[in-house]
């Protein structure tokens, strides 16, 4: 990514750069992060939230699957959800979540909006 030469616009590309083979962990690419708002590149190569973990953010996010696919359990709910290329999700701010699944070749990528109040 490369700001434009007046320094306010960015460009680049959310499937290049990514790993040839897994990783041990998330690839994590802050995009922009501004007051209220953070938009992510997350680059999984079979990473799932450990057992028994589950997420509780206190920011709303809005996750989109650019490649890939994946599995997300919402802790209300009692199956795993699927999720494909262009599927998207908004989390609510505490709305426990895991991550139970991420295919691993070709990696999963997913933009992630988080929005604090």
């Amino acid at each position: 990514m490369r700001p434009n030469v007046d320094g306010r616009e960015k460009t680049g590309s959310l499937l290049q750069g990514l790993p040839e083979r897994p990783l041990a962990e998330e690839l994590v690419d802050i995009l922009e992060e501004r007051p209220g708002t953070r938009i992510e590149r997350i680059v999984s190569t079979g990473q799932a939230t450990p057992e028994g973990d589950w997420c509780d953010q206190d920011s709303d996010e809005f996750v989109l699957v650019i490649s890939g696919a994946a599995r997300l359990r919402i802790e209300s709910e009692p199956e795993d959800r699927a999720l494909n290329e262009g599927d998207w999700i908004i989390l609510p701010a505490h709305c426990r979540h895991r991550v139970t699944w991420t295919r691993d070749d070709p990696p999963t990528v997913w933009l992630a909006i988080h929005c604090y109040n």
